[in-house]
């Protein structure tokens, strides 16, 4: 099955909803970059935060990153989406593995994480972007987005993110859902949505039954309150570097450089941290850009 983002509202016009199936969409970012089971989960769910906010963008030009500074030995980690549905990312220390917990039973990721601050950067094509934080007291991520939700936009959220995957690195599913209060909602409805929760099980647990985003979303987490859809897309990693966007930054490099490159016949190497391609420029195409200069 392919990868898709749903969005819609409940039938009252109380509650707004997002979740996405972005299993295929890691199983690829954990290949192309080689990433530990740790940064696969950490990567994996801020794929599925970025897919699902990146639907709220208004125009095709506008991004939504989301970034994290950290002082763990991940190092950090960047993922920007648009709102057709692409995202891509990166993480700095893509290899370094937490050992699995085997008496919690879970996966390092705040020892992987750390200290850190959860940066969220809105560029809607205007002067400047909007950039939010917040402190990362829980390290989960999705906990950490609900807090941004509620500090830096006012509005009262549940993010749920999750990569089911076993100890050997195989990724069984990935996914995530994000529930948004409307203003004024009445308190009966929001009774539900507590009660719903904490009944719910883990969201990728759920999603290894073969049930689709769509009927978790009717049958667990938004059950009696008529959820409906109103907008699906497919969601895909997609990385739209090229040799053109590459030559922009050589093009920035003094003459002299250039020069001295094709004196000595090295070949100079861009590399795309987004997905691990390097782009290698020549003699011959460096003496083309020197003639465009």
């Amino acid at each position: 099955m392919k990868d898709k983002i749903i969005r819609g509202i409940t039938k009252d016009k109380n509650v707004r909803f997002f979740a996405v199936d972005s299993t295929e969409t890691v199983r690829y970012a954990s290949r192309i970059h080689n990433l530990s089971v740790t940064n696969t989960i950490i990567m994996g769910r801020m794929l599925s935060a970025a897919l699902m906010m990146g639907t709220e963008l208004k125009s095709e030009k506008d991004l939504i990153t989301l970034k994290i500074e950290c002082d763990g030995p991940c190092g950090g980690a960047l993922v920007t989406a648009n709102k057709k549905g692409e995202v891509k990312g990166f993480i700095n220390n893509p290899e370094i593995e937490i050992p699995f917990d085997e008496q919690t039973g879970k996966f390092g990721v705040k020892t992987a994480i750390g200290k850190g601050l959860l940066i969220v950067i809105k560029d809607l094509g205007m002067k400047n972007p909007y950039v939010g934080k917040v402190d990362m007291k829980y390290g989960t991520i999705a906990r950490d987005l609900t807090s941004y939700f509620v500090s830096s936009e006012q509005i009262p959220s549940s993010v749920g993110l999750g990569v089911l995957i076993e100890p050997d690195g195989t990724i069984r599913q990935s996914g995530g859902f994000i529930i948004q209060l409307m203003p004024d909602a009445p308190e009966d409805v929001i009774f539900r949505i507590e009660e719903n929760l904490s009944q719910f099980p883990h969201l990728t647990d759920v999603m290894d039954m073969w049930l689709s985003i769509e009927e978790i979303i009717e049958q667990f987490i938004l059950k009696d309150l008529l959820p409906e859809v109103k907008l699906e897309i497919p969601a895909k990693y997609k990385c739209n570097c090229s040799y053109k966007k590459f030559e922009i930054g050589i093009k920035l490099l003094e003459k002299k450089e250039l020069e001295e490159a094709i004196k000595k016949n090295e070949a100079l190497t861009v590399h795309c941290h987004f997905c691990n391609k390097d782009y290698e420029f020549g003699k011959d195409k460096i003496e083309k850009i020197l003639e465009q200069m």
